[in-house]
């Protein structure tokens, strides 16, 4: 940075000469501006205009947020716990916190993977502005909108007829999730 100060120093006597001095540290600040821009997600565009008496300048900034969507935590039982023996019922709680810059928010579809459980039933509580709704085989929680958020999973589960009455074998997390937009 210090090699380019110098330089700058340079240019800016050398475009401003009869300028004065007030646009010489214009002209360093929007150089360095735009140097520190060319690292980072920014746009920097100056245009200058000076007359003999004055100097002024117009500094046009963008900042451009990239587009992310990330899970940031994901907490799940890693095998379902054991059913009721009378009822086969199963009862596990997941919870998330979601981060996305995307305007139109997102999507994330969940799906079964294991053929032991059935009647699957599910409810969101957390973050308000997202909501849940049914889906070909699962269920698709949406937000609308850039934001974090948190939201706790209730997912509640029932073993297949032949399963019901016996000592159930511990089941892996039947929970597949993947992210989309809208």
């Amino acid at each position: 940075m210090y090699m380019h100060m110098g330089i700058l120093k340079v240019i800016a006597r050398s475009a401003f000469a009869g300028a004065g001095k007030a646009a010489s540290i214009v002209a360093i600040a929007i150089f360095g501006a735009s140097l520190q821009a060319a690292s980072t997600p920014t746009l920097a565009n100056g245009t200058f205009s000076s007359d003999s008496q004055q100097s002024s300048a117009a500094l046009d900034l963008r900042i451009i947020i990239p587009p992310i969507l990330r899970i940031l935590e994901n907490n799940y039982p890693r095998s379902l716990p054991a059913a009721d023996t009378q009822t086969s019922r199963i009862s596990a709680l997941q919870r998330m916190v979601l981060v996305s810059t995307l305007p139109k928010g997102f999507c994330m579809d969940l799906q079964l993977t294991q053929r032991q459980v059935t009647d699957w039933q599910l409810h969101v509580s957390g973050s308000a502005g997202a909501w849940i709704q049914s889906s070909e085989g699962g269920y698709r929680l949406c937000a609308g909108r850039a934001g974090r958020y948190e939201v706790a999973l209730h997912h509640d589960f029932s073993l297949r007829d032949s399963m019901r009455g016996t000592m159930a074998p511990a089941l892996d997390w039947p929970v597949h999730l993947s992210l989309t937009t809208p």
